[in-house]
């Protein structure tokens, strides 16, 4: 284990992040109102792509990410993971 001051352990694996990253990309399309279809015509970004990644098959980019979500007015933020208070 590190002994580096920022370090914390975190509860999720890799593969459970992404997982709920998958889980939270489906609800932002599905929450405002769209196919897969037309958030790829809104963002440029081929909608197969867009299936690829709500699947799992595909890890976007950053930029991927930014070209799909900035028209709908949507940014990326890191936050930082919050310590569990029992850790």
């Amino acid at each position: 284990m590190c002994d580096c001051v920022n370090f914390i352990k975190v509860d999720k694996t890799p593969d459970e992040l992404n997982k709920e990253f998958i889980k939270h990309f489906v609800s932002f399309r599905k929450e405002n109102n769209l196919t897969q279809d037309l958030l790829g015509i809104y963002s440029h970004v081929n909608r197969v792509k867009i299936a690829r990644i709500e699947s799992g098959m595909h890890s976007p980019t950053v930029k991927n990410l930014l070209d799909i979500i900035g028209p709908l007015g949507y940014t990326i933020k890191i936050e930082k993971i919050k310590k569990d208070k029992g850790n």
